[in-house]
């Protein structure tokens, strides 16, 4: 039963939580981005009634209410809000509310006032004044709040971000701090894993418990190296929670709120500064330059509405319903563009809604007078947006270029493979001597090294090299390149580890092949496996190894949240405990009904039987040796099998090995050509990916892009360049996108693109990026012309347009047919 005494308990720990109401999506997006840098924590509604639901279902400290909203204005609100008052534990009845609007009578005023509004602040205004009327109002009804968190010598300072111990700054990173903070301020909580997954990431992020893990033994190693105690305290099987400590202090008041996942932690977020060395002529405080980036378009729109309204004037044909959507649009603007810091322009927009607000008819003079306030407005915006400083206007991300040295007294040869690597985005340098490319590693920073065997002129050969590049560089990936075939040099080159050997003769086009799988496979992320074991000491005794080793491993103790967990994780490897001792939810079965008594060989079965998994590298771990044991594990489906107890470096050993056999067989499904997913392993991962959106309740979107008038560029340039051009674009994708996406060529100059957790309009958002890193770099013929290309592209998101990828990618074709018929060099979004 919940008491007031309960509500009080519950108020002392959480940051202060603002409700906006406000129908303006890009006023709304400054006031939160100004309250969320002030440390508040803030929910956002766009109109009354959305509004209305959040107050009547969570508590806030202050309410921010726009008067004029649509569905449910805010008298209406107000009224509503304070007829509750009767009931003590009614959320919200007795929450100040600050109203904002544009229309700055004295009767609106004292209208707003009397519905049960405590202040009232007049739009446009100003954004040092908005703060000290939210402070004055939280003084006055929960009264001063002090911001320190602290748990004995520690000391959290949430207004200036600083975390001290003993008076010592701790160095923390933006995760390590906001887990520090959720503990500090929730000292009785256990957060589970989860939880703290859906505190602290964004929903289009993608991490798995082990980012969680990672996080919490990286701030609990920095806290130990100050000398304070380890004041995180992991409950078994449960999560994690602040270990009890007399004296803590955290006086920090507010009303009780259980965020879900969708309303994050954000004024918990160290959020970065935001610098613009540019300034402004206008009156805009350089800190909204980014929200003004992202809002001028929107109002340019209200304008062009006001300026249809305009044209419908003068024709005569303007009706009472155009001109009140007029009016309702300069009151938009009134508020929006002075909360910018743009004055001028507020001004401006209040000259035409006092025009439009005449209640006698207009006359062709009006039209006159509002075209030219209009002109000077959309005047007044565009300055505004283009005093940016072009050296300092957002860039669309680089396209990284890996160096290559080739190595080999045949000039000749080294000089076509190195004009083949330019064509490949390589930056090539060659050296037709060991002296002269040691020079050159010291000079520049080496990716890769193309290295022949044999330099007749040289006491040393090219394994003397390639020994020392292993000793002073150990970075580089050296590919050797001989026309030998003695067995023992290659031995001896694996051995001093070259990744690959290449025999001549051999084609340019084959050794940059070989060359871009060596760097890809350096570049890959850390390797992701999952350990299923129910003994919580062996996993954190695997976790410990495996992590040392360099590996991203995620625990899983409870064997019933399995399958969740693998399509969560997309592990490229599992370690596997054959006797399990709890029950397990196999996939397409009820949670409420699990399967008794499933065990390791379970799994593996199940897993050998999904398309999605079936080629998914398995170890298994028994207490048993014996030869029906390991012969039932090989039948079940496991690649490997270790006996406790486990020798760490059999362990590491046994793991590398698989992984390499894996890495063998994944380069027959990668497109030598774009470093992409060939079809049907690219098929199969957007199925995989779909599915875990359908389960976990998210978002997918599916995209086709398709290289515009590419049949062109191989006719006028040759083939040898339309392959320099897929090549390039398959390595902007590769590198854009998130190591979670999955890029296809579909065939020929088509890709196929999966994004988890993207809507179409976020989808688009990354493809216009790309699209315009990739219309700005310079293709060159043979005869040295310059050239550009553009793709267009089709984006379709699940559940809306499909709930399976035939159906999402009739989607996506159907919006890329429209996207060239449109004019090509664009993306669009499937129209459901």
């Amino acid at each position: 039963m919940i008491t007031e005494e309960n509500l009080i308990d519950r108020r002392r720990n959480d940051p202060v939580k603002i409700l906006c109401v406000e129908d303006d999506h890009n006023l709304a997006k400054l006031l939160k981005v100004t309250l969320v840098k002030h440390h508040y924590q803030v929910d956002i509604a766009t109109d009354g009634l959305m509004g209305w639901n959040f107050a009547e279902t969570f508590s806030y400290d202050l309410i921010l209410l726009d008067l004029i909203l649509p569905q449910l204005d805010g008298l209406q609100f107000c009224q509503q809000l304070r007829s509750n008052s009767c009931s003590p534990l009614t959320p919200n009845s007795d929450t100040p509310v600050l109203l904002m609007t544009a229309l700055d009578t004295v009767t609106n005023k004292v209208i707003g006032l009397d519905a049960g509004a405590d202040d009232y602040i007049i739009k446009p205004f100003d954004l040092d004044e908005f703060l000290a009327r939210i402070r004055a109002l939280l003084r006055r009804h929960q009264g001063i709040r002090t911001p320190l968190l602290t748990w004995g010598k520690l000391c959290m300072n949430p207004k200036s971000c600083e975390v001290t111990y003993q008076n010592k700054p701790i160095i923390l990173t933006a995760k390590e701090y906001e887990l520090l903070e959720i503990f500090l301020r929730n000292p009785q909580q256990i957060f589970s894993v989860n939880r703290l997954l859906d505190c602290l990431w964004k929903s289009d992020e993608f991490p798995s418990e082990g980012t969680v893990r990672a996080h919490i033994k990286g701030l609990r190693k920095k806290l130990k190296e100050q000398g304070a105690e380890d004041i995180i305290e992991t409950i078994y099987k449960l999560g994690y929670r602040l270990r009890s400590e007399t004296g803590i202090e955290t006086v920090q008041k507010t009303k009780s709120h259980t965020p879900t996942p969708e309303q994050r932690l954000e004024s918990s977020r160290v959020l970065p500064q935001i610098v613009t060395p540019f300034s402004l002529s206008s009156e805009m405080l350089p800190e909204l330059w980014p929200v003004w980036q992202e809002s001028q378009q929107t109002y340019s729109d209200r304008i062009s509405l006001i300026q249809q309204a305009i044209a419908a004037l003068r024709q005569g044909t303007l009706t009472p319903e155009q001109q009140h959507q007029a009016e309702r649009e300069t009151h938009t603007l009134i508020g929006s563009l002075g909360c910018f810091g743009l004055m001028s322009a507020s001004d401006l927009s209040r000259q035409i809604q006092q025009v439009l607000k005449s209640e006698k008819p207009l006359k062709l003079s009006d039209a006159e007078q509002l075209q030219t306030l209009t002109t000077a407005l959309q005047n007044t915006i565009d300055q505004v947006t283009q005093q940016v400083n072009p050296k300092t206007d957002p860039q669309p991300p680089t396209l990284k270029r890996s160096r290559l040295l080739v190595v080999d007294d045949d000039f000749p040869l080294a000089k076509i493979i190195a004009l083949e690597a330019t064509t490949w985005g390589y930056e090539s340098h060659i050296a037709t001597d060991l002296h002269q490319a040691e020079q050159l590693l010291k000079q520049y920073d080496i990716d890769g090294i193309v290295l022949d065997l044999n330099f007749p002129n040289s006491t040393e050969t090219g394994l003397d090299f390639l020994a020392k590049v292993r000793c002073e560089y150990p970075q580089i990936s050296v590919v050797m390149l001989t026309a030998e075939e003695t067995l023992m040099k290659r031995v001896e080159a694996a051995r001093l580890g070259s990744p690959c050997f290449l025999q001549k003769p051999i084609t340019p086009h084959q050794v940059l092949v070989a060359v871009s799988q060596v760097l890809e496979q350096k570049n890959t992320l850390p390797t992701r496996i999952l350990v299923v074991d129910d003994n919580q000491m062996l996993l954190e005794a695997l976790e410990s190894v495996l992590d040392s080793a360099g590996y991203h491993v995620t625990l899983l103790s409870q064997p019933q949240h399995f399958w969740e967990t693998l399509e969560h994780t997309t592990p490229d490897l599992l370690i596997l405990d054959l006797e399990l001792s709890t029950t397990c939810s196999l996939p397409n079965t009820r949670e409420s009904n699990p399967l008794p008594g499933v065990t390791g060989w379970d799994l593996c079965q199940i897993i050998r039987r999904d398309p999605r998994w079936n080629r998914l590298p398995i170890v298994v771990l028994s207490g048993y040796t014996d030869v029906e044991t390991v012969q039932r594990s090989f039948a079940a489906g496991a690649d490997d099998v270790l006996s406790k107890p486990l020798g760490p470096k059999e362990l590491l050993t046994r793991i590398s090995s698989r992984l390499q056999q894996c890495q063998r067989w994944e380069m027959t499904e990668l497109d030598e050509l774009t470093g992409v997913s060939l079809r049907r392993k690219a098929l199969q991962d957007l199925t995989s990916l779909l599915h875990l959106a359908q389960r976990q309740q998210q978002s997918f979107s599916l995209a086709i892009l398709d290289l515009d008038h590419f049949k062109r560029i191989n006719d006028q340039y040759g083939h040898d360049i339309g392959d320099q051009v897929l090549n390039h674009l398959g390595k902007l994708l590769r590198q854009s996108l998130r190591p979670e996406d999955v890029v296809g060529r579909w065939g020929g100059e088509e890709f196929v693109m999966g994004m988890y957790g993207l809507t179409k309009t976020t989808a688009i958002k990354r493809l216009q990026e790309i699209l315009n890193e990739l219309s700005q770099y310079q293709f060159k013929a043979k005869n040295g012309t310059p050239f550009q290309v553009t793709f267009s592209g089709g984006v379709a998101q699940f559940p809306d347009d499909g709930n399976d990828i035939q159906t999402l990618y009739q989607s996506a074709d159907t919006a890329l047919y429209q996207a060239k018929a449109q004019g090509r060099s664009r993306i669009i979004s499937h129209q459901s």
